[in-house]
């Protein structure tokens, strides 16, 4: 097994897990802090593109009804009648990160593992299409996707990483001597 395969999913994982550590963190207010501002320069938090864990129903859920746009960055939320802990990244972000994680683990089975060439970008571009069509849409007004929206999009996205990280990171370590 190459070294730039470990390496990617060490760093996914490093980037991936502590996204839903909320349940976790929401008692240590210093803690739940740290990990939103780790997450800060990677994301915008607005809450209402984003999960909460409200742990009075033990669920993960849209922080707020669905529908129009909130520039809040709160990390708590009242929903209900209950109190929810935002996750430290959007929708999307939480589909991108956790997507590019698994497919990796799942390109372990493959032989995209030992590869030092991508597939042809075509394919990355095809994902990364409806994530560009969807974000461009909100950055320009024309609609308001929903938090699920966001996240297949990302999950779309993310499913393609590992294909291009993974021999990236395979050729970048095999020309330093680490293979």
């Amino acid at each position: 097994m190459k070294t730039g395969y470990i390496i990617y999913i060490l760093l996914m994982g490093i980037l991936a897990i502590p996204t839903i550590l909320v349940p976790v963190f929401m008692n240590q207010s210093d803690v739940f802090s740290t990990v939103h501002e780790i997450y800060s320069p990677l994301c915008h938090q607005l809450a209402s593109r984003s999960y909460c864990y409200f742990p009075e129903k033990g669920s993960f859920e849209d922080c707020f009804e669905e529908g129009g746009f909130s520039s809040s960055k709160e990390k708590t939320v009242e929903k209900n009648g209950g109190t929810g802990y935002k996750l430290p990244i959007c929708s999307r972000d939480i589909g991108l990160y956790w997507a590019a994680l698994l497919s990796g683990m799942g390109v372990f089975f493959t032989k995209w593992k030992n590869e030092k060439m991508p597939p042809p970008a075509i394919w990355f571009i095809l994902a990364i299409i409806p994530l560009g069509i969807d974000g461009t849409g909100q950055l320009f007004g024309l609609w308001e996707s929903t938090n699920t929206i966001r996240l297949i999009t990302g999950v779309i996205a993310g499913c393609a990483v590992p294909f291009y990280m993974v021999p990236m990171f395979n050729t970048i370590f095999e020309k330093v001597g680490i293979a």
